[in-house]
């Protein structure tokens, strides 16, 4: 039997579970989904329109890129200028507005829009009703945790745009690690887990100074891999170690991503290098870009009461739930680099190629 996150995906016929036999040992044993196989894989594009676009695009593409370099050394030259500002309570307006540029200069370049941002509706999540007003997008004050699902760098260019958050990746064991923006994109680029730091911090110590040091909200990417937007995977208890309870001290949220998966290629990055991965980007003409937000007050009502194993159990249940046609997958990160070196290998042998056609 499948639990309500996890969705029979194999029997009903998840797109992530269908025609992928080849990497079938990466996929979740209980709904057979592949949280690596990129979205764009099985995309066929007839040869006049590929010449047509690598005619068109091609140029598009290199031009958008240029774009995209300077919005990085933008937000550098911000990092930099704000380090100077030693007041907390002066330096972050400073910083947002900086950051705010630099990332909807680099969102443009990528191509990728705005498909909405809209607050969760609690019938759809099955959790109970906001006694209060319903809360509204992006609504969490400094120190609040976030947790997001983890597909790639415009990730984290959307949420420092509508946060300007500190950032939490995970390494190896799960353990946290707090990153600036500049950080957090290198991190969300890279497939290899960091080992766990000699004297890591918890995210009870990070939230307490993002809300101390006016550092912003906490977007916490708990996932510790890129996937392509069908699942979220396994959460580790380790990065929860330090913590009485999530809705302590400022509160929690989650927010859910969904990229547009009709062109070519997606946001989605689980292979390929980063400047590969930016170069195809650039190709397409647009991506679309849809978020569900539960506010504070909501997700912390919903967990209050659980011990911590329950809390983060179900906020990750939540955050599926947010997430269109998505399941939960027992897949650990390390996975993901597994799937990667045995991509590569494939592609080398000639395994995705479509087989030759026999002569009459």
């Amino acid at each position: 039997a499948c639990s309500p996150g996890r969705a029979c995906a194999a029997i009903v016929g998840h797109p992530a579970a269908l025609g992928m036999e080849k990497y079938r040992q990466f996929a979740d044993g209980g709904t057979g989904v592949n949280p690596f196989v990129p979205a764009w894989s099985n995309h066929k594009t007839s040869l006049p329109v590929r010449a047509l676009k690598l005619l068109v695009f091609t140029p598009l593409a290199l031009l958008r890129l240029l774009g995209f370099s300077v919005a990085v050394l933008w937000l550098a030259i911000a990092e930099g200028i704000c380090i100077f500002i030693p007041v907390g309570v002066l330096r972050y307006p400073v910083y947002q507005f900086l950051v705010s540029v630099g990332c909807r200069l680099a969102l443009f370049t990528l191509g990728v829009l705005t498909a909405g941002d809209v607050v969760a509706d609690h019938r759809r999540l099955k959790i109970a009703p906001p006694k209060t007003s319903a809360g509204k997008v992006f609504d969490a004050s400094r120190g609040t945790l976030v947790f997001a699902n983890q597909q790639g760098l415009t990730d984290v260019l959307f949420l420092a745009l509508r946060l300007c958050p500190t950032f939490v990746f995970v390494a190896v064991d799960g353990s946290p690690i707090e990153y600036g923006i500049l950080g957090a994109l290198r991190r969300s680029s890279t497939f290899e887990l960091p080992s766990a730091p000699s004297k890591p911090a918890t995210l009870a110590e990070i939230t307490l100074r993002a809300h101390s040091g006016w550092r912003g909200p906490v977007v916490v990417f708990a996932e510790g891999a890129n996937t392509n937007g069908c699942c979220v995977l396994t959460w580790k208890a380790k990065t929860f170690e330090g913590v009485a309870s999530l809705e302590k001290p400022v509160g929690v949220a989650l927010a859910s991503l969904q990229y547009s998966k009709k062109f070519a290629y997606s946001a989605h990055h689980t292979v390929g290098s980063a400047s590969r991965h930016l170069f195809w980007l650039c190709f397409q003409p647009f991506h679309t870009v849809r978020t569900q937000w539960l506010p504070t007050a909501e997700a912390s009502a919903c967990v209050r009461g659980k011990v911590l194993p329950e809390q983060w159990a179900f906020l990750r249940t939540v955050l599926v739930r947010m997430l269109q046609g998505a399941v939960e997958v027992e897949v650990p990160s390390e996975r993901h680099m597994e799937f990667v070196q045995y991509w590569g290998t494939s592609q080398l042998k000639g395994y995705t190629k479509q087989p030759a056609k026999k002569k009459a």
